[in-house]
C-alpha cells in the first residue's frame, strides 16, 4: 500500500514538472518590438508581451514579422529563436 501511494505521489510530481516546463514556451509571429518588450501573436491570435534584456539569448534574425519561439518565465524572455522560413520549390 505504501509503495502504491509513493508511486502515485511521484507520478503526480513528474506530470506537474512536465506541464510547468512547457508552459513557458510561446510560438508565433513577432508582431513588434516595443522598447524592451517583444509582442508575439500566437496561432490563436492572442498577443503576448514579453520583457527582454541583455540576458536574453537570441538565435537567428529576430525582427518584426519573424516566426519565433520564446522560452519565457514570469513574463521575461530567457531565449528567443527566429524560425527559418521554408521556401516553396517550383
Amino acid at each position: 500500500m505504501k509503495n502504491m501511494i509513493l508511486g502515485l505521489v511521484v507520478a503526480v510530481a513528474v506530470l506537474s514538472f512536465i506541464s510547468m516546463s512547457w508552459a513557458g514556451m510561446i510560438t508565433g509571429e513577432l508582431s513588434k518590438i516595443d522598447g524592451s518588450f517583444y509582442v508575439v501573436k500566437d496561432k490563436d491570435g492572442k498577443e503576448h508581451r514579453i520583457h527582454f534584456d541583455n540576458t536574453t539569448q537570441k538565435t537567428g534574425d529576430v525582427k518584426a514579422g519573424a516566426n519565433v519561439e520564446v522560452d519565457e518565465a514570469n513574463g521575461h524572455a530567457k531565449s528567443i529563436k527566429a524560425m527559418e522560413m521554408k521556401m516553396d520549390k517550383k
